[in-house]
């Protein structure tokens, strides 16, 4: 077997393993999520509903099997449909870049999901092209199985080292402590800060604390409110989410937990997709809003999803923004500490 054929095997082979992935990780998924990720790539309706969600993970699923497959005629269709998933995913991942707020991508359900940038139109721009090979070996008559079954132990060898690459690859790139440009945070709580006398200057603090922004949020049984009504009581940390992906699922796992560990603060989690249609999703739907049109969302500067800010019962932004679950959690360590430190009573020598 000659050296460009086995290379020609590597493209159908990760196609299929990128198509198991993301069928796989979409059944375990709830439908709401992926129907929500639908809707935030704002998909026309043809397209973007229940039957599509429901269906998406099975043809790909389908489509893997049929690219692994030995007999030409089989293969030929996974190619044909592997081009045009590839084809319509890159083609809406395009159409995003112009979309702001950016939706968080939901390409393999819960796994990976993260904001749509540059690097996604590479990554899918990359799998486009790998499926235009794909189709280039079906047009001459051969498959997955027939390239893999020529193997010699020289080809297995290579096919290793490059599953090796891959998962190291992988490994490095997201292992890292965090995303780059992800905000710091000065967790400062207005409900326990200092009187304005001896209060740190915003160049001390190199945070500057600007007014709450106004918002609209709406509540499950309609009701309406805004920032500066929930400040009426106390200070309040906001969790702003823009999908039903992987990481709005840890969100709502975990608000509990950090209602919990801050009963200083109030504890909201706004959608800026409607969030109400998908009870099962919700559960208990206390301190649950939907911010209408991402205006909220926009305007407290939110990166990826989630994002969380600390607003001060003071009218003032007390810390954030800063994306994402564990800089959420980093987030909400240290108001703790704060607050501990604050409600410690002072000592006369």
């Amino acid at each position: 077997m000659s050296a460009v054929d086995t290379a020609l095997s590597l493209a159908p082979l990760t196609l299929a393993a990128v198509l198991v992935l993301s069928g796989v990780s979409k059944i375990r998924d709830t439908r709401a999520s992926t129907l929500s990720m639908m809707r935030l790539l704002r998909l026309p309706g043809v397209v973007a509903n229940g039957s599509t969600a429901r269906a998406l993970p099975f043809l790909e699923l389908a489509t893997a099997a049929l690219l692994l497959t030995p007999w030409t005629p089989t293969f030929a269709l996974g190619a044909v449909l592997a081009l045009g998933l590839f084809v319509a995913f890159w083609a809406v991942i395009v159409r995003a870049m112009g979309f702001d707020p950016r939706p968080t991508c939901g390409c393999f359900g819960r796994i990976g999901d993260h904001r749509i940038t540059g690097r996604t139109v590479v990554r899918n721009t990359l799998l486009l092209a790998l499926s235009v090979v794909t189709a280039g070996v079906a047009l001459t008559g051969r498959s997955t199985g027939a390239l893999v079954g020529a193997y010699t132990g020289g080809d297995w060898l290579w096919l290793l080292l490059a599953l090796a690459l891959a998962a190291v690859t992988l490994l490095v790139l997201g292992s890292g402590p965090g995303r780059p440009g992800t905000p710091a945070h000065q967790p400062r709580t207005a409900a326990h800060q200092p009187p304005a006398a001896t209060r740190p200057t915003a160049g001390e603090l190199d945070y500057v604390r600007a007014p709450v922004p106004d918002g609209l949020l709406v509540g499950p049984d309609h009701q309406v409110t805004s920032p500066a009504r929930l400040l009426r009581s106390q200070a309040q940390l906001v969790v702003l989410v823009n999908c039903w992906c992987g990481p709005t699922h840890e969100a709502l796992a975990r608000l509990s937990t950090w209602r919990e560990r801050l009963p200083q603060l109030g504890v909201q989690l706004v959608f800026t997709p409607y969030p109400f249609d998908s009870p099962e999703a919700v559960g208990d739907r206390t301190g649950i809003w939907w911010d209408p049109g991402s205006r909220l969302y926009a305007a407290l500067g939110a990166g990826a999803s989630p994002s969380a800010v600390l607003l001060g019962a003071d009218g003032l932004l007390a810390g954030g923004p800063v994306d994402g679950i564990e800089a959420i959690e980093e987030f909400v360590d240290d108001i703790v500490v704060e607050l501990s430190d604050a409600a410690e009573p002072s000592t006369v020598g």
